[in-house]
């Protein structure tokens, strides 16, 4: 008895072969759900009698971690998820910063506290060698590119599946070395220390763009040949095969049988067993034979030719191929035929772990339709024993009432004659010129980074808390469309080292200016200033409030060293905004507000995005260096700026109203008002905090810009007397010229009050 195993119309359930299970080697394991035809090729490609689930693309797109589960075999270049093998599990990291702003500035103070997360974990893609890995995706977003750069930061180690590779160093680290395998013959990856925050702190679902052999895709041949051989189906002929895959994958444990049909379904072979050994023939094939009606029947029986006939309702209306499209990055496609006539009404959804053009998968689908309807027709013959060398698979010609009826062989028994089984073989079921469009789909890109903006400053005391510590703030961001943040470093000898003393996530609001901003004034609104500013990206905005939401902290912006706020931001049609209605001098940056040039940095405060570097009293003063490291980038790659903190957030304010008031003498005596940097909204009925560990100032008497005498009081009044004018000017002078400092126990004077009295 001789039997055709496999034919091109793939009429036996199921489809999918076994890949190698974890921690066993690469052998197709499994069985066949179906009839068994006996004999050791049988047992072989079959199994020995478990029921076994077909393939699904499915088992190519979820990620496991089960153990025993089947690593994929993959052949040509295709998209699997693979199986986790090893996980260090996940790594929590804490990061402190502070936002902040206060009345004029931006708002209160906020620490927060953001918790973050990485993972290190090994994936196992292919039970067989690869050349390569491509692009990565994560959760379906692109993790990597076929340049090799990643979305998020962490490192990439790829194990190619050789029989020389070596243990990964990070898991003999966890494991012990001794407890670590080499996975020798496995192509897995390493992720190490992977950042999470993108994929809500969780680990994602992994898949992977895996190329298994150098030139992208394969030989038909050579692949029917290498799951023939993991079966142990040995020696097998593929002469008759022609073409190459693109890509294959051997996804779940199961029959060598199944995968063989699924690549028949859009590759058009069938196989018989011939004398003990596997033959693979393409279709169609050219009849080998014309059989005479004379040579039809065997012991004087009358029957030459015995037909029976399927209903139309039991054949298939639609038949619906899914399949890996490589326009599609390797995504699951569907591509259907259908006959519009006719009483049937089953359809038949095909699962093909196979990468083809959409083009390719119509044509299947057509195909396959034509062929379920072909074989409706079923034929017995009964032919003399000279036809005894037809085998499984031929094709013949019969002879039968004046017709002639193309027929494929798939079953013989020899007996008096030869007894055979056959179907309705017709070459025009095998043709499609059928074109399909897979769908529109753009395919991810990762977004150039780009290098980091960063503006460090010294600002005021922005918040509502008695900071006893100097501390700068930075602001951030990048022109480039992919930038996703930066952390700060900071070199505090020379760049010999660096220290992560910042994150900064989140793109600030900045730019520079355009125009010079004038001398304005601080008292009131400064309705005649007008200040045009371009910002770094066209993403970023300006937006006009009310005046009671700017008396109330919005819209504050550094411009050069002065906190400014304005009420109207006009978009110009070059896409620059020109702010007017502002408040000058915020903060107690009145000393700020002459100066001004274009090209000054211009930063909105007003948001979270603003970072605080607290530093210790020894680096007042002293320039340190710092590197806004960007996602992705490197410490090496990144451009070095040098900042010096002036501990102004720890400076008293400008004192305000000096008058002065002169007695009978001569003697002057001079009054002020006292600010505060720490808590200074106006309450009813009590005076600001006093924000300093006592209460002292020094006035300075100015003679042609030169000091030449310093009074120190402890309240806001101090008096000139006529003694010390007279030693001073050499008389008693009509005006004075000063400068009034507060002074912090900490950083000494204040911003000083300049007046002439």
């Amino acid at each position: 008895m001789a039997t055709l195993v496999l034919a091109a119309a793939g009429s036996a359930a199921g489809s999918a072969i076994g890949g190698s299970v974890l921690g066993i080697s690469a052998t197709l394991l499994g069985s066949f759900a179906g009839s068994v035809i006996g004999g050791g090729i049988d047992r072989q490609l079959f199994g020995g009698g478990r029921t076994v689930e077909g393939p699904r693309l499915s088992d190519l797109a979820v990620q496991s971690s089960a153990y025993g589960a089947a690593v994929p075999i993959l052949y040509g270049t295709t998209r699997v998820a693979g199986n986790i093998i090893w996980s260090s599990g996940l790594k929590e990291h804490r990061n402190e910063s502070r936002t902040g702003g206060g009345k004029g500035a931006g708002g209160s103070s906020v620490t927060q506290v953001i918790y973050t997360y990485s993972v290190s974990l090994a994936v196992a893609l292919s039970g067989r060698a690869i050349a390569d890995v491509g692009r990565i995706w994560a959760d379906g977003k692109l993790l990597r590119n076929m340049n090799g750069a990643l979305a998020v930061p962490g490192e990439l180690r790829i194990y190619r599946g050789s029989e020389a590779q070596m243990p990964d160093p990070l898991i003999e680290a966890s494991e012990g070395m001794d407890n670590v395998s080499a996975h020798r013959g496995l192509a897995y990856v390493v992720f190490e220390d992977l950042q999470l925050a993108e994929y809500a702190n969780r680990i994602p679902n992994f898949t992977f763009e895996v190329i298994a052999d150098a030139g992208g895709d394969i030989a038909l041949s050579d692949l029917v040949e290498d799951v023939a051989g993991r079966a142990g189906l040995e020696p097998v002929d593929t002469a008759g095969l022609s073409g190459r895959v693109e890509g294959f994958a051997v996804a779940r444990i199961g029959a060598a049988r199944d995968s063989l049909e699924s690549l028949a379904i859009v590759h058009d072979f069938d196989m018989a067993e011939v004398d003990g050994m596997l033959r693979f023939r393409t279709r169609p094939q050219a009849p080998v034979a014309t059989i005479p009606a004379d040579d039809m029947g065997v012991g004087g029986t009358e029957l030459h030719m015995e037909r029976q006939r399927r209903q139309e309702i039991d054949v298939p209306a639609e038949v619906c191929v899914r399949y890996i499209d490589p326009a599609r990055d390797y995504q699951v496609g569907a591509q259907r035929a259908r006959r519009s006539v006719g009483t049937a009404a089953g359809r038949r959804l095909v699962d093909v772990p196979a990468v083809l053009p959409s083009d390719l998968a119509k044509q299947a689908a057509e195909r396959q339709l034509a062929q379920a309807r072909q074989k409706r027709d079923g034929y017995r013959l009964a032919l003399l024993p000279r036809h005894v060398a037809l085998t499984p698979g031929d094709v013949v010609q019969v002879s039968e009432g004046g017709r002639l009826y193309d027929l494929q062989i798939g079953r013989t028994v020899l007996g008096d004659g030869l007894q055979c089984e056959a179907t309705t073989e017709r070459a025009g079921v095998y043709q499609s010129a059928a074109s399909a469009d897979g769908g529109q789909f753009t395919s991810q890109v990762l977004e150039e980074r780009g290098a980091t903006s960063l503006v460090l400053m010294n600002l005021p005391n922005v918040s509502t808390e008695d900071r006893a510590m100097p501390v700068i703030y930075a602001a951030a961001a990048g022109a480039a469309p992919g930038w996703r943040g930066a952390v700060l470093y900071q070199s505090v000898d020379g760049e010999l080292a660096y220290e992560q003393v910042a994150t900064l996530p989140v793109a600030a609001t900045m730019g520079q200016t355009n125009t010079a901003l004038g001398q304005g004034i601080s008292q009131t609104w400064d309705e005649a200033s007008r200040l045009n500013v371009t910002l770094l990206r066209d993403d970023m905005a300006l937006e006009s409030r009310s005046d009671l939401a700017v008396l109330n902290g919005a819209n504050a912006a550094l411009v050069g060293e002065e906190i400014i706020q304005f009420r109207e931001a006009v978009l110009e049609a070059d896409g620059s905004y020109t702010l007017q209605g502002l408040l000058r001098g915020r903060g107690g940056t009145e000393w700020a507000m002459a100066g001004h040039a274009a090209g000054e940095p211009f930063v909105l405060l007003s948001g979270s995005e603003l970072r605080s570097v607290p530093l210790t009293l020894g680096a007042l003063h002293k320039t340190y260096h710092y590197k806004p490291v960007s996602v992705q980038a490197t410490l090496a790659e990144t451009e070095v700026q040098t900042f010096a903190c002036s501990g102004l957030n720890l400076k008293p304010l400008a004192p305000v109203h000096a008058t002065a008031m002169r007695d009978g003498s001569g003697a002057l005596t001079v009054t002020w008002v006292r600010r505060t940097r720490v808590g200074g909204e106006w309450t009813d009925g009590t005076d600001v905090p006093l924000g300093e560990q006592s209460e002292l100032y020094e006035i300075d008497i100015l003679a042609s810009g030169e000091v030449v005498r310093t009074l120190t009081v402890s309240e806001p009044t101090a008096t000139y007397g006529i003694a010390q004018q007279i030693a001073d000017f050499g008389s008693i002078q009509p005006s004075v010229t000063l400068r009034i400092h507060q002074i912090s126990a900490t950083v000494g004077r204040g911003v000083p009050l300049s007046a002439t009295l």
